[in-house]
């Protein structure tokens, strides 16, 4: 899998450069194959290739299909190569890229790709699909060994080789592997169009179908071609003879491959039906969909160009008669309309990917003038973080001023903590005549030498861009927050410059402002803002109040609680998180954090809001991306998370509320087989859905199984599980144990999700998770896979039936009993349950990895039979 695409690369990019080199002495030799098409060719299915090994690294799917690609515009790279060694005999760079025929292993990634997509299958039909991928791969390497050494034998026409090796026979071998790779390329094709539509899900059909036509029709034409010339020999022998029948098949049956790069990564990016992470996955999208539509126009007349050039020497009725007059107009229609409308097209693209079509730099150019008719940090606050964010489209932007009674930079809306403006961050932006950019995951940016206190700020802030507001003295006045644009793009330098024209007069209204404070001694009486005094309005920056019997949150001033009369200890939260969500209530405590009530206060909804332990900044950015990736896998039976948001160094997930309970609460009292079972299907299918994502729970257990006010279950806490558990493994117990002897609060957060195994010379092993879900695998320190989290939810479901935990006692005597696969027989623990269910757990919780359900539609479909015979 890793080690023919950099081959592949290697050839393609030589490739390239000898079709530059040798376009005008070879552009009309071929008049069976246009030499143009060459470099079309390779463009299209390398550029398809890039985007897929490179932003599909964590997808073994995306990897098989991007390595499909790659070695398949290799096959085009063999023409241009010839002509550039025929004029430069002694460019062995060249003539040894020549020789590696990558394309041999074509059917290799293919059905590698066949087997794993949309879901890898069952067990038994994923072991036939490996069977037929090996068979590829042997085939193919044989090809590629051949290739390479009758290229080798051509080179040396020496003696020795004539005897070693009879060429024409090896030529005769080689192509019948050559024909036999092609055949597997092409029955590949019907079996992924079988596999998707006997397996896929209903919600996720048209989105996979679509990806699939799309594909089909690229290769609708290719494939009968190739098909026809293995398989047929008088088409075969036209082929050979007929140089302008020949030029005719080539030309239309792989023009429509050309849209590939343009088909694939819109079903890849905008229906993600493969898992491809990228830096800038929604500037991909909008970029794409504009190439799309300018495609509309560029390629209808440069294939008008390529076949007028390619038939020069055809006379006008020649060219425009028959068939190719309908081609052509039918060429000239399309470019001619796309042309005609393309504004328009673009138009709608840039509406669909933003609320609405601005122009920026008029946007911003009117704002520098219109914020001189503001009087105070208030208005301009609203005017720049509006009309910025109307320009530039992002998530965020806030404009914070210097209040001189407290020293800080505040928000005059709260809609932002507020920053020391005599912080080591205010003197860097003071310092700097530019914005300056946010990256704190970037090991080389400056800022990660700041203070954590100002980096846990910025982490915080969501910011991307500040923006420092100067005084004539230059010292600062205040700064403008920009968080990340919707479309994924960076900030231009155009951009900056404008945005660096409105501090400069942001900071003008902002220096009188302060001015007119001054002499008219407005707020001396005043006592300071700080973080534990109440604004007004339901907004307080400091730690609420608790109580310590019912667990109400209050607001920072309050002393009594009002249900009880109790005395109110601090919180390790506020009242009021960043003016958007209230805590009201703490509900739960775990072994990942601390769950509270509240309420989104911009929606009007309930949420629950689950403080983590802290961390350091760079983590919690790794940690809000994380959770922007789970936020976007929506589905029925996963608790809908919200948001992420840190406050004080404090990451909390804002999720949705589920007032029915957890499981734990129900599993005293034992649930009846078919409420098992349907549980069971209901949790396999959402695990179904996280899979095909990429994300793994690694966390499964009753208290993490939650119910809406209506009974419909819903897993929680998918997505971040497992980082939070690989920081957990980061850090060493000792430093851990020695934070909480030094922190104020209380022990709240108990750190029992990192186990270690084996004593004395014995092998140790560190893993995560709640010890007495951990598979077998997990104890033993495999890396995680799918299997962590079906194993957790047959043990859930065991539990279900038995009424209590399957493993317990000391942990040792624990591990050692899942290491061993000891699970106790459910036909002899439950045996009034029947066979089916204990056939069900003989085999999901067998100790042998390869007799368990491979996949959660394995395990779902298990379940489904197990309600049939139940019914």
């Amino acid at each position: 899998m890793r080690l023919i695409p950099p081959l592949a690369g290697y050839k393609l990019l030589l490739g390239l450069i000898a079709f530059a080199v040798t376009w005008k002495e070879a552009g009309g030799g071929d008049p069976r194959f246009p030499f143009p098409l060459f470099g079309l060719l390779q463009a299209a299915f390398g550029a398809t290739a890039a985007l897929l090994l490179l932003g599909g690294r964590e997808d073994r799917r995306a990897l098989a299909l991007g390595g499909f690609f790659l070695v398949t515009a290799t096959s085009w790279s063999n023409g241009p190569l010839d002509q550039f060694i025929a004029l430069y005999p002694d460019a062995w760079l060249f003539a040894l890229a020549d020789a590696v025929e990558t394309h041999a292993f074509l059917a290799f990634y293919l059905w590698i790709f066949v087997r794993d997509f949309p879901a890898p299958p069952s067990l038994a039909w994923r072991r036939r699909l490996q069977l037929v991928a090996r068979l590829s791969a042997i085939l193919g390497g044989v090809f590629f060994g051949l290739s390479l050494l009758l290229h080798l034998a051509q080179q040396a026409r020496g003696e020795a080789w004539a005897a070693a090796l009879d060429v024409k026979a090896a030529e005769s071998w080689n192509e019948t592997f050559y024909h036999a790779v092609l055949t597997l390329t092409i029955l590949a094709f019907p079996a992924l169009y079988w596999k998707v539509r006997a397996g896929q899900k209903k919600e996720e059909q048209a989105q996979v179908r679509r990806f699939l036509r799309n594909l089909f029709l690229a290769f609708a034409l290719v494939l009968p071609a190739l098909a026809l010339e293995i398989f047929v020999g008088p088409f075969r022998r036209l082929m050979e003879t007929d140089d302008r029948f020949c030029g005719m098949v080539v030309i239309i049956t792989l023009l429509p491959t050309l849209t590939l790069p343009f088909t694939v990564p819109h079903a890849v990016l905008v229906h993600r039906v493969m898992h491809v992470r990228l830096a800038a996955r929604q500037a991909l999208r909008y970029t794409l969909a504009r190439w799309s539509a300018l495609t509309l126009v560029t390629v209808p007349l440069a294939t008008l160009i390529v076949y007028l050039y390619t038939h020069q020497e055809y006379q006008l009725n020649q060219l425009f008669s028959g068939v190719r007059s309908l081609l052509l107009i039918a060429t000239v229609a399309v470019g001619v309309a796309a042309l005609r409308y393309r504004r328009m097209l673009l138009d709608a693209i840039d509406r669909r990917y933003f609320r609405e079509q601005y122009d920026a730099r008029q946007i911003l150019t009117l704002l520098v003038e219109r914020i001189r008719s503001i009087r105070d940090s208030a208005t301009l606050a609203d005017l720049v973080s509006r009309e910025i964010d109307l320009a530039l489209h992002l998530e965020k932007a806030a404009l914070l001023a210097l209040d001189p009674r407290s020293g800080t930079l505040a928000d005059p809306r709260g809609r932002t903590r507020k920053l020391d403006a005599s912080s080591p961050l205010a003197l860097t932006l003071s310092n700097a005549s530019d914005p300056l950019a946010i990256d704190l995951e970037n090991p080389q940016s400056p800022l990660l030498r700041l203070p954590e206190k100002d980096r846990q700020w910025m982490a915080e802030s969501g910011f991307r861009l500040l923006v420092p507001i100067l005084a004539r003295d230059g010292s600062l006045l205040g700064l403008i927050g920009l968080g990340p644009r919707r479309s994924g793009l960076p900030f231009l330098r155009e951009d900056r410059q404008l945005l660096h024209a409105i501090a400069s007069s942001a900071a003008w209204v902002v220096e009188l402002e302060l001015e007119a404070k001054a002499l008219s001694g407005v707020g001396d009486d005043v006592p300071d803002l700080d973080d534990t005094t109440p604004l007004a309005g339901p907004i307080a920056a400091g730690h609420a109040k608790e109580c310590p019997l019912c667990h109400t949150v209050h607001p920072s001033y309050t002393v009594l609680c009002s249900a009880d009369s109790r005395r109110l200890d601090r919180s390790r939260v506020p009242y009021v998180l960043h003016g958007k969500f209230r805590f009201e209530k703490r509900i739960g405590v775990g072994g990942m954090g601390v769950v509270y009530a509240g309420s989104d206060l911009s929606l009007g909804r309930k949420v629950a809001i689950k403080t983590l332990r802290q961390m350091s900044p760079e983590d919690a950015m790794r940690l809000r991306r994380e959770a922007k990736t789970a936020a976007a896998v929506g589905h029925r039976h996963l608790a809908a998370v919200f948001g992420f948001e840190t406050w004080k160094g404090m990451p909390m997930l804002v999720m949705e509320l589920l007032e029915g309970g957890t499981l734990a609460d129900r599993i005293a009292g034992k649930l009846s087989p078919r409420e098992t079972v349907d549980l069971g299907i209901r949790m396999a299918d959402a695990l179904a859905h996280l899979h095909l994502a990429q994300i793994l729970h690694r966390d499964i257990k009753p208290s993490n199984i939650g119910y809406t006010r209506d009974g419909v279950p819903k897993l929680m806490d998918f997505g971040i599980a497992g980082v939070i558990f690989e920081l957990r493994q980061e850090e060493a117990e000792m430093d851990a144990m020695k934070d909480r002897e030094e922190s104020d609060d209380p022990p709240l957060i108990p750190n029992v999700a990192v186990w270690e195994t084996g004593s004395g010379s014995d092998v140790r092993h560190r893993f995560a998770g709640t010890l007495s879900y951990l598979s077998p695998e997990a104890v033993r320190g495999h890396p995680a896979d799918a299997s962590f989290d079906l194993w957790s939810l047959s043990i859930v479901l065991y539990e279900c039936l038995l009424g209590r935990k399957i493993f317990t006692g000391a942990p040792g005597q624990i591990v050692e009993r899942i290491r061993a696969g000891r699970v106790p027989d459910f036909s002899q623990i439950c045996p009034e349950h029947g066979e089916a269910l204990a056939d069900l757990f003989l085999d999901a919780l067998h100790p042998v990895l390869s007799r368990r359900p491979a996949t959660a539609e394995e395990l779902k479909e298990r379940l489904e039979e197990v309600r049939e015979e139940l019914a």
